[in-house]
C-alpha cells in the first residue's frame, strides 16, 4: 500500500526513530554485491520504477506542531534523486579490505533528518564487480520488509518470496481466555523487568562513534541443515550454538568469561500489519551458554532455552512496550531503552533471503549482506541472512569494544566447521 502524503508516524517507528544516537545511528545497512559492472543509467530507471512508488523513499519526517503531537511523514518538496542515489569509485586495489573501510565509513554516520531517510551507494571499482551499498533509517521498516523491497529491484521481481518466519500471535476470543491472556503478559512483562542485567565483560562499556564491519564468505546451508537434523534441532538452535561459540572464543584470551550473557533477538510477528514497510516484530531475551566449552554442550543448551520461548508472550509484549515506548516522552523512552537492552550484550538477527540466484540489469547477484542497528548500550550486531542456498554472516560492532570484527566472523566460520566435519 502506498503511504499518504501526510502520514502520521506509527508508535512503533516513532520508537526506532527516537533511538538515533551518535554513538548508535538506528540504520540497517545491507551490501549487495554483483559479478561484473553495473549500468548505473539502468540502476536510476529501476529505482524510479520500482522503489520510488513506495512513497515512504519520497517523505521525510516532521515533528509534531506541538510536543505531544506525534511526527508526520511528508511528501518532500524538494525531492532529489541525486541526492539518495551516489556513484564513487573504490580506491585501490579495490579488494574486501577497502570495501570494508567504505562501509565503515558510512555506517558510522547518521541519515540527514531533512531529507527521506534512506540512500543507496554505486560503489564501483572493485576487482570483483559492482556493489551497492544501501543505508535506510529503520523507521522506515524492519529487516524483513527491507530485504523483500530491495529484491523487487532484481530481474526476477516476480521470483519466490523469502520463506515465511516469525509468530502467529494466537489471539484470544473469549473473555476468559482474553483476561487469562492479558494476565499472562502482565506476568511476562514483570518477568522481563525483574530480569538482571548482564554482567561486565570486554563486550560491554561505553561506546564510541566509529563502527565497524565484517562479512563471512558464503557458507552452504545444506550442511547447516543436516548438522541440525542429527542433533533433533533446529537450524536458528544450530546457528545460535555457533555464534556462542565464536563469542567464547573471542571473549576466552580477553579475562574471566561472563557468568551471564543475553542476546536480543527479533521475532517477526506473522499478520501484525498488512503494509509492506513499517516494523513488525518483538524482541526476545536468549541466554547464551558462553561458559561451556565443547560446541555439542552448546547446541544442547541453546536448543533447550529457545525451546522454552516457544509459546512465550515474551515477543508481543516487547511490541507493545516498543509501541508504548513511541508515545511516550523522550525522557521516558530513553529510561526504557537503556533498562531493555542493559539487560543483554549483542544482537542476533536471522533474515531468510531468496533461495535461487538473482540478476539486477543483467548481472548476478554474488553475494547479499546485511548488518542491523543495535540500540541504547549494545555494542555489538550479528546478523545471518541466507542467499542461494548459502549463509552469510555480518558482524557490526562498536571499535570501542570490538577492535577486530573479523576475528569474530573467523572464530564463527571455525564454529560451523566443527558442527558440520
Amino acid at each position: 500500500m502506498t503511504p499518504r502524503a501526510h502520514e502520521p508516524v506509527s508508535a512503533v517507528d516513532g520508537a526506532w526513530l527516537r533511538m538515533d544516537q551518535p554513538s548508535n545511528p538506528m540504520v540497517i545497512t545491507a551490501a549487495l554485491r554483483f559479478e561484473g559492472a553495473l549500468d548505473h543509467a539502468a540502476l536510476e530507471r529501476l529505482i524510479e520504477e520500482r522503489l520510488l512508488p513506495h512513497g515512504r523513499f519520497r517523505q521525510r519526517v516532521e515533528a509534531g506542531a506541538l510536543p505531544v503531537l506525534p511526527a508526520h511523514w511528508r511528501d518532500d518538496p524538494g525531492f532529489d534523486l541525486r541526492s539518495h542515489v551516489q556513484r564513487v569509485a573504490l580506491p585501490a586495489p579495490g579488494g574486501d579490505a577497502e570495501l570494508r573501510r567504505f562501509i565503515d565509513d558510512r555506517m558510522s554516520a547518521g541519515l540527514d533528518r531533512g531529507r527521506p531517510l534512506w540512500q543507496l551507494i554505486h560503489v564501483e571499482g572493485a576487482a570483483s564487480g559492482s556493489t551497492l551499498v544501501v543505508r535506510v533509517h529503520h523507521a522506515i521498516g524492519d529487516g524483513i520488509a527491507l530485504v523483500r523491497l530491495l529484491l523487487s529491484l532484481t530481474d526476477e521481481v516476480g521470483a519466490s518470496p523469502p520463506d515465511e518466519v516469525g509468530v502467529l500471535p494466537q489471539r484470544a476470543r473469549a473473555p476468559l481466555a482474553l483476561a487469562r491472556e492479558l494476565g499472562e503478559q502482565a506476568l511476562t512483562l514483570g518477568r522481563l523487568l525483574l530480569l538482571p542485567a548482564d554482567p561486565p565483560s570486554a563486550l560491554k562499556g561505553p561506546l564510541a562513534s566509529r563502527k565497524g564491519c565484517a562479512w563471512s564468505g558464503a557458507l552452504p546451508l545444506e550442511p547447516l541443515k543436516a548438522a541440525a537434523r542429527a542433533r533433533g534441532a533446529k537450524l536458528n538452535d544450530v546457528l545460535m550454538a555457533c555464534v556462542t561459540g565464536a563469542l567464547h572464543q573471542h571473549l576466552l584470551p580477553r579475562g574471566p568469561l561472563p557468568s551471564r550473557l543475553r542476546a536480543l533477538v527479533p521475532v517477526y510477528v506473522k499478520g501484525a500489519a498488512d503494509a509492506e514497510l513499517g516494523n513488525h516484530f518483538g524482541l526476545v531475551f536468549v541466554p547464551l551458554p558462553i561458559q561451556l566449552e565443547e560446541p555439542e554442550e552448546r547446541v544442547v543448551a541453546v536448543k533447550a532455552e529457545m525451546d522454552s520461548l516457544k509459546g512465550a508472550q515474551d515477543t508481543l509484549v516487547s511490541l507493545g512496550v516498543l509501541g508504548a515506548m513511541g508515545v511516550a516522552s523522550e525522557e521516558i523512552e530513553r529510561v526504557g531503552i537503556d533498562l531493555f537492552t542493559g539487560k543483554a550484550t549483542l544482537l542476533v538477527t536471522n533474515v531468510p533471503g531468496p533461495p535461487a540466484p538473482l540478476h539486477l540489469a543483467g548481472r548476478r547477484l554474488a553475494d547479499l549482506l546485511v548488518w542491523a542497528p543495535v540500540s541504547g548500550h549494545v555494542g555489538l550486531g550479528v546478523s545471518l541472512l541466507s542467499y542461494a542456498g548459502s549463509l552469510r554472516m555480518g558482524v557490526y560492532a562498536d571499535a570501542h569494544l570490538v577492535e577486530d570484527p573479523a576475528a569474530i566472523v573467523e572464530a564463527f566460520e571455525r564454529e560451523v566447521r566443527a558442527l558440520c566435519g
